[in-house]
């Protein structure tokens, strides 16, 4: 037969789990809690070895680049140290000058006439 209401209500009603079950619930959830802790735990170890090796790996990759940015510039000069060589020794190396240099001297320079005296018409 089915309970009214008022049946399930009441206090002399038999209970349908034993009144033990909510401290065997609370204790499994407890352990359960602390699995999920002891897996966190080893979860950052991991985490930290995973860290600590992408940092040897650039540390590594720094160094390489260092050799290989060595070796390169080992090259060019030894490749510019050869273009000298094979240049002829009479034409002098032109150097750069400072662009403003040039502006200046250009403005010192006296200017010619222009073009009064050139034609004869």
């Amino acid at each position: 037969m089915r309970k009214t209401p008022s049946e399930k209500s009441r206090p002399d009603a038999a209970p349908e789990a034993p009144p033990a079950e909510p401290l065997e619930r609370a204790r499994l959830q407890a352990e359960v809690a602390k699995q999920r802790v002891r897996l966190a735990k080893e979860e950052l170890k991991r985490s930290r070895k995973r860290l600590k090796e992408a940092k040897r790996e650039a540390k590594r990759a720094r160094k390489l680049a260092v050799a290989a940015r060595k070796a390169w510039k080992k090259v060019r000069r030894a490749h510019r140290g050869r273009k000298a060589a094979t240049a002829p020794a009479s034409a002098p190396a032109r150097r750069r000058t400072d662009p403003r240099a040039e502006r200046r001297s250009a403005r010192k320079r006296p200017q010619p006439p222009s073009g009064e005296g050139e034609s004869g018409g």
